[in-house]
């Protein structure tokens, strides 16, 4: 259950963080618990939409399972919307990373690997992510 706890604190400072950029957002409460499509977030600004799935790690690669990655895929879809991942590694002190999907490894599992390597290279601080919603 601990880490449960610790993947819904998660989701809840994502929220409220995004929301103090300017970006609106909801949690998906059950994300996942369901036959529809489903992430963790859903955040947007007028009508640019992205459907984000939050990952926390004391490791310094997170896994995101096959059924999630194409759960995220079908919503944006039908949403009109972007595939994010919001990461946080707590070896980086907790910060979050954004990450298009297409800038994650996706493995021929369906699966999608997210090292801190790349959350550092390719991802985007929540700022940098409200600003390209924003900007759109």
């Amino acid at each position: 259950m601990r880490g449960k706890a610790k993947g819904t604190r998660a989701e809840r400072a994502l929220l409220d963080k995004l929301w103090r950029h300017g970006v609106a957002a909801v949690r998906v409460a059950g994300s996942g618990s369901t036959s529809h499509p489903s992430s963790d977030i859903i955040a947007g600004y007028r009508g640019r939409i992205a459907v984000i799935e939050v990952k926390t790690s004391s490791k310094e690669t997170i896994y995101i399972p096959p059924e999630e990655v194409s759960s995220m895929r079908r919503l944006a879809d039908r949403l009109g919307g972007e595939c994010w991942f919001a990461v946080k590694f707590s070896s980086d002190r907790g910060k979050f990373y954004l990450v298009k999907m297409k800038d994650a490894r996706e493995l021929r599992s369906g699966s999608v690997v997210i090292d801190i390597e790349t959350a550092r290279s390719k991802g985007l601080s929540i700022e940098d992510f409200a600003n390209e919603l924003i900007r759109a």
